[in-house]
């Protein structure tokens, strides 16, 4: 059973091209454009893997990351965070809150595929 990735950003070129490189991998990708988007399809499916970035309308990818830390039933999802600016008080509180994973944009598709991989244990 492939396991399952929400990939939230408010970039559509950005998701769309980690979807395609997830699902070419075999894995089951969900997509979300905003932070409340997201929190909706993790309560309704939860996700093995959350890709997020942190800029995004609504409700940010930090914000959304503590909302997931909160709950015991999606606490333990991996996340990896997304962003253009890398800035080191969003790579710390990033961590602080519990991303397992801090990714600078622009990344090499390849690069965070492998990050997934290992996160997964795929």
């Amino acid at each position: 059973m492939p396991k399952k990735i929400l990939v939230v950003d408010d970039d559509v070129a950005i998701v769309r091209m980690i979807e395609f490189k997830l699902k070419a991998a075999g894995f089951e990708v969900t997509c979300a454009f905003n932070g409340q988007e997201a929190l909706d399809k993790i309560t309704a499916n939860k996700p093995d893997m959350l890709i997020s970035d942190i800029n995004m309308p609504q409700m940010t990818g930090i914000e959304l990351v503590r909302q997931l830390k909160k709950s015991a039933q999606t606490r333990d999802i991996p996340v990896i965070i997304l962003t253009a600016r890398g800035e080191d008080e969003q790579r710390e509180e990033a961590i602080e809150i519990g991303a397992n994973v801090f990714v600078n944009k622009p990344f090499a598709p390849g690069k965070l595929l492998e990050i997934v991989r290992q996160l997964t244990g795929e």
